[in-house]
């Protein structure tokens, strides 16, 4: 039977909005404490997509950058980024994408691509190439040697992507894999992993 939109907004679907908004916001505060050279800012978004579905991840990333826009109004526009995320993570879970090690790292694969091609236009044409983050040195890097913007902007994010949506993808494939299968089979997609666990 097919799914529709509202059929994942459940009420576990909706508690679990603000734990992955949380998620999202704290990996980004460790990233730029440590100065690291990735975001850490969509496991949330990832794990919602997981064990809820597109629709409720896409609303988690939303929220995310809405809340982050606050503070620092560089994140609106990336707001497309963590829709796209949400969505792409929540189709690659109806497909079973995240049941064990290989296919997750298909699935960060994949999502690294949405990534680059939805964030990085916005980083030349919103931001000129450059917003600010640990990613505009390596623009620079590029930019010194010679390379055009748009080229540029596009290694800088291939190298930072990768990195960032291969950890944030297993850091999620193992916290449902930690999972019980009684908090699971709450979920709407929890039945999946219930199964790859039997």
């Amino acid at each position: 039977m097919k799914r529709k939109i509202k059929d994942d907004f459940n009420i576990m679907a909706m508690l679990l909005i603000p734990v992955g908004v949380a998620i999202n916001i704290v990996g980004f505060q460790i990233a730029s404490v440590l100065k690291l050279p990735i975001f850490l800012d969509t496991i949330g978004t990832i794990l919602i997509g997981v064990i809820a579905g597109p629709w409720v991840a896409v609303l988690a990333g939303l929220v995310t950058n809405l809340i982050n826009g606050i503070f620092n109004p560089v994140w609106f526009p990336y707001a497309i980024v963590s829709i796209a995320i949400g969505f792409v993570t929540g189709l690659l879970t109806r497909k079973g994408m995240f049941q064990n090690i290989p296919k997750a790292l298909i699935s960060a694969v994949i999502i690294t691509f949405i990534t680059i091609i939805t964030s990085a236009p916005i980083t030349v044409l919103v931001y000129g190439g450059a917003t600010g983050n640990t990613s505009a040195l390596i623009t620079a890097t590029f930019l010194a040697a010679g390379q055009q913007i748009w080229s540029a902007v596009f290694s800088s994010t291939i190298i930072t992507e990768v990195g960032d949506k291969i950890i944030s993808v297993m850091i999620v494939y193992f916290i449902v894999r930690l999972m019980s299968d009684r908090y699971l089979s709450k979920l709407n997609y929890g039945h999946l992993y219930m199964k790859r666990k039997k």
